[in-house]
């Protein structure tokens, strides 16, 4: 089941597991054990002219009001009933109260970031709530003639333009109808720049007033055009625009799209970043590897790195033995000491385009290491900056606080949250620490071989993804040279199909299945089981116990079932086309188009983070990557998209 629960985790830490052989084997269960209460804390809104609120969910409990087509209102808590069907748990009358969850759909809204813009409260006082909506709760309000940042805007249920802004530390909503926007034209500063020509590379490159997109766009330059650099400067990011003369006025493009040729008086050459050298080294050991706060086995263990982690190495040392022993940046002021017997190191040049490209994306320098190295090895790879709008802090925070972030327990205890350490939400698994969360959810942790392909985008690309490499991830697992019952004449092919019918990648769908059901299979892909023979459900989707039926038969029971994602599932392939069907509308189509995204929810806007979550293990999104890896050559071209937060640590936050 696509949902947070016990088996989605046991198969995601077991196939981590499997892939980085750091501790043992796990095995791999076959089914989830209870139903994901992902909607807890969403808005959600009535759809049936008048809904009845009970005191228990089900039909046999006692109504105490009823809530008519619109209605809005905070989800506290999912539960089923004895037919396992699910209703919503809410505060109705200052009373706990159920409404059953067919007649209600869950409000999402998407936040556009805004920049460059002063609001201003044109009628107040004005009501700053959590959400875009009256329905969202209280922070305070503001006065009128009140000015504030402007950060971004979104829609609420009815169409209404609010405001989003920071309150008192928090993201607040306020409607705009009340507001005046203002410009913030800010000034900023150009360094001149003689004797030197550049060419568009792009296909059609905009100009316009000043170093920044907020600026008014005066109009393009197509590819090849080429012009005289008179001047640069940076914009609020820090990547660099050219300044040069535009029909008879000044204007700035992107230097991420010009190439520069001669010599400028301000650096000695035309281009603004040059060739970067450095050492980078591979962690080879299956065991992982100690990371020590001095050269020797004698020192302190500050961390473990997993086997194909890469560093940045920034020098040696020997121990009393004589053995070499790697210095890298462990964080902004502790080194880190690794032994040489167990990292492969390699020298990597970067080329002084591709640095531009860093810079022109946006990503800080502490990200520009690990994709140095990517880069050098995998030259047809693309990666691209996700710029967040938020700080990170406050990104930490809200996934913090929505709960529903686990660590195994086969884990060190310093790993869980210290106020919480004994309490097991499911069997073996415990409430992960703040500093554990911080280091999943940081990406620069992950910019190596294995760890990127969590930022890889979830959407059908034929030039990436094909049979063949469908046939790579299944490797090994049930589905390998195996005849599908029905049309297909392997799951390579089945799988394709499904993934191209729904535009989802199908060596994603691949890799979940196989989350899902474990290496070896499960009851619920036999058409075996007695009472739904004949039925499948590869993705587990509505798979959860009630007090009737096991997992199993729950998520037998709802393939058996006409309705959505082209139900019954009576073949593999409708089982599997559905499920693809319901990922795409559930995740992909959701701004949840990578493994990152659908565990962290970082691309909706700062309110979502940690809602809708595809899981809950912590370091579950790395995990999947590892699988998916499997389908791709090292000489594919794949886009990779990684979230960039304001104001990050100098480096990445480490493990405890």
């Amino acid at each position: 089941m696509l949902t947070n629960n016990a088996a989605i985790r046991k198969n995601t830490i077991s196939a981590l597991l499997v892939l980085t052989m750091i501790f043992f084997l796990f095995a791999a269960v076959s089914a989830v054990s209870h139903e994901k209460a992902y909607a807890t804390g969403e808005t959600a809104k009535v759809t049936a002219d008048a809904l009845n609120v009970r005191t228990g969910a089900g039909t046999g409990y006692k109504c105490i009001g009823t809530m008519l087509k619109g209605k809005t209102f905070t989800v506290k808590g999912t539960a089923s009933d004895k037919n396992g069907v699910k209703w919503y748990k809410l505060t109705y009358n200052n009373k706990t109260g159920y409404v059953i969850s067919k007649y209600v759909n869950i409000i999402k809204f998407t936040v556009t970031s805004v920049s460059n813009t002063k609001g201003t409260v044109s009628d107040g006082p004005l009501n700053v709530r959590t959400g875009p909506g009256t329905s969202y709760t209280r922070l305070g309000s503001m006065a009128k003639g009140k000015t504030f940042t402007v950060t971004g805007k979104t829609n609420d249920i009815n169409g209404k333009l609010w405001y989003r802004l920071t309150y008192n530390g928090k993201t607040g909503y306020v409607r705009a109808l009340y507001v005046k926007t203002t410009e913030v034209t800010s000034g900023f500063s150009v360094t001149e720049v003689k004797n030197t020509k550049g060419t568009v590379t792009c296909s059609s490159l905009n100009v316009r007033t000043g170093p920044g997109t907020n600026y008014t766009r005066l109009g393009s330059l197509s590819k090849g055009k080429t012009f005289t650099i008179t001047g640069k400067a940076r914009d609020k990011n820090g990547t660099w625009w050219y300044r040069f003369t535009y029909n008879s006025k000044t204007g700035y493009v992107h230097s991420g799209y010009v190439k520069t040729s001669g010599t400028s008086s301000s650096s000695g050459t035309a281009s603004s970043s040059s060739t970067v050298t450095f050492k980078t080294g591979t962690v080879t050991t299956s065991d992982g590897l100690n990371v020590r706060t001095g050269a020797g086995t004698g020192y302190s263990k500050l961390t473990v790195l997993a086997k194909g982690t890469t560093v940045v190495i920034t020098g040696s040392a020997k121990d009393s033995n004589g053995k070499t022993w790697y210095i890298y940046k462990y964080s902004t002021s502790q080194k880190g000491y690794i032994c040489s017997d167990y990292v492969t190191v390699k020298t990597v040049k970067s080329d002084s385009e591709f640095e531009d490209y860093l810079t022109a994306q946006g990503f800080p320098e502490s990200y520009k290491p690990g994709l140095r190295a990517l880069h050098a090895e995998h030259p047809n790879w693309v990666f691209k900056a996700y710029k967040a709008g938020y700080s990170w802090r406050s990104a930490v925070s809200y996934q913090k606080s929505r709960g529903g972030n686990l660590i195994s327990g086969i884990y060190p205890s310093s790993y869980r949250d210290p106020d919480d350490k004994y309490t097991q939400p499911e069997p073996g698994w415990y409430k992960a620490s703040k500093t554990v969360i911080a280091h999943y959810m940081d990406p620069r942790n992950f910019l190596n071989e294995t760890g990127i392909y969590q930022f890889m985008t979830h959407k059908f690309d034929s030039s990436s993804q094909s049979k063949s490499t469908v046939k790579s991830v299944i490797a090994g697992s049930f589905m390998e040279g195996v005849n599908p019952p029905g049309d297909y004449s392997s799951y390579q092919s089945l799988i394709y199909a499904a993934g191209k019918a729904s535009n989802v990648n199908p060596n994603v769908l691949a890799a979940m299945i196989i989350q899902e059901q474990g290496w070896s299979g499960s009851k619920m892909v036999t058409g075996t089981v007695s009472g739904y023979r004949g039925y499948y459900n590869f993705f587990n989707i509505g798979a959860y116990p009630t007090s009737t039926m096991t997992a199993v038969q729950r998520g037998l029971w709802y393939a058996s079932c006409s309705g959505s994602y082209s139900r019954p599932w009576n073949s593999p392939y409708k089982s599997i086309k559905g499920g693809a069907q319901f990922y795409a509308q559930s995740y992909v189509n959701c701004g949840q188009d990578s493994y990152y995204t659908k565990k962290f929810n970082v691309k909706n806007g700062i309110s979502n983070v940690g809602r809708h979550q595809y899981m809950t293990n912590v370091s579950g999104a790395a995990s999947e990557g590892g699988i998916v890896k499997r389908g791709y050559r090292s000489s594919a071209k794949i886009t990779f998209e990684i979230p960039v937060y304001n104001s990050m640590p100098a480096s990445a936050c480490p493990l405890p």
